[in-house]
């Protein structure tokens, strides 16, 4: 069986992210031809990111080109592990990719399983580009890793071409976040929502509704993460009256990390939600044990229908094919827990076929920038009825 080094597709394309990354540092030094040291001091030993970069790329390039056969493969299998853990101590590894590649590799010549090496190097591709979802060479890095995959292990349910078709790894469409966006109505109201990033998670979102002719309301959320998971988020509101009220939901997540619950504890009771991901790629949606909807996404991840199995409501919803404001926000399906608004194009059309009392039918449209992200929106809800509202929305990005 032939040993195919996976995890060099993605390794390459993480290093040349890190050459033009780490600090702005000019590299030194030239590359080796294995036999050689790399950048450092008169050892070879790095003393900078910039150094252990250079290294790292130098014995990558070695590991490529020796096969497992080879009576030296143990030695530059060996020197890919050092220049690994080199470049892991003096660049970091935040979203512990550097450290699965390292677990993954095996220096005894013995050849894994091809299916196996590609399904491993996937996942580490994956937890790179999660990381930071605005970088396309790890975006380009993810979708080879797929590729492999399919190659070596098929995809009978075209779960993974999906993923490959949802992925847009062009530079000019992975930068954007949103910083602050204004919805403004026509008595003069305005909601304005204020968002802060670390990388590309969401760490704040601070809602402000000024109401004219009343006090402003607030509402502050603040999010958690373990594992490159999202696993908290701490609700605290304060009324028009200065009345503040705080709540908080902690998630739970399968063995594939998707979403399966989520308990919601406020201040008087506990209520619990699941989601239960169902064989034909719709998701089950328990509200508090009662309420049960069915949820239908599209190949970009945008809900497209929603069926209250046991009560009014069958909403469906239309979208454009641009970017959404929030397409670069890590773990947004999570954020808005698979709402219209969690996929990467924006909604147009909200229409409910079921019968609400209340319906949220909304008619939107926008204007884009040059790279296709909203500028600015125009909503009519409930178009036609007594409850017809209108209202614009303001775009500002990162």
């Amino acid at each position: 069986m032939k040993n195919i080094k996976f995890v060099s597709i993605f390794i390459m394309a993480f290093v040349m992210f890190s050459i033009t990354s780490c600090d702005n540092e000019p590299l030194e030094g030239e590359f080796s031809d294995g036999t050689e040291n790399g950048g450092g001091d008169n050892n070879g030993n790095a003393t900078n990111c910039a150094d252990a970069t250079n290294n790292l790329a130098t014995a990558t390039t070695n590991f490529n080109q020796i096969s497992s056969s080879n009576p030296n493969y143990s030695t530059v299998c060996n020197d890919y592990i050092t220049a690994l853990q080199e470049f892991q101590s003096l660049c970091g590894d935040t979203s512990g990719t550097i450290q699965a590649i390292i677990d993954s590799l095996d220096c005894t010549g013995n050849p894994p399983d091809d299916c196996e090496s590609a399904q491993a190097t996937t996942q580490s591709a994956e937890a790179a580009y999660n990381a930071d979802t605005s970088n396309s060479a790890l975006c380009n890095a993810y979708e080879a890793a797929l590729q492999a995959e399919i190659s070596f292990c098929g995809d009978a349910n075209g779960e993974l071409q999906a993923i490959i078709d949802g992925l847009d790894c062009s530079s000019s469409n992975n930068g954007l976040l949103p910083r602050q966006i204004i919805e403004t109505y026509g008595d003069g109201s305005t909601v304005i929502q204020n968002f802060t990033f670390t990388g590309n998670r969401l760490v704040k979102w601070e809602i402000t509704y000024n109401y004219v002719g009343s006090p402003s309301e607030m509402e502050v959320y603040d999010y958690t993460y373990e594992n490159d998971l999202l696993v908290r988020i701490d609700e605290n509101t304060t009324d028009s009256g200065g009345n503040p009220e705080t709540s908080y939901s902690i998630f739970e997540y399968d063995s594939n990390n998707r979403l399966i619950s989520e308990t919601i504890y406020f201040s008087t009771n506990t209520q619990v939600d699941t989601y239960e991901h169902n064989s034909d790629g719709t998701i089950t949606l328990t509200e508090g044990g009662e309420e049960i909807y069915i949820l239908t996404f599209d190949g970009n991840g945008n809900l497209v229908t929603q069926y209250h199995t046991n009560g009014p409501g069958y909403y469906v919803n239309t979208y454009d094919n641009k970017n959404s404001y929030g397409k670069n926000v890590y773990a947004r399906e999570i954020i808005g827990l698979f709402s219209e608004r969690t996929g990467s194009n924006n909604l147009l059309t909200k229409l409910d076929t079921g019968g609400s009392s209340y319906p949220d039918n909304q008619n939107i449209t926008y204007t884009y920038n040059s790279d296709d992200y909203p500028l600015t929106s125009t909503t009519v809800e409930n178009e036609g009825t007594a409850e017809e509202n209108t209202f614009t929305t303001e775009y500002y990005y990162y």
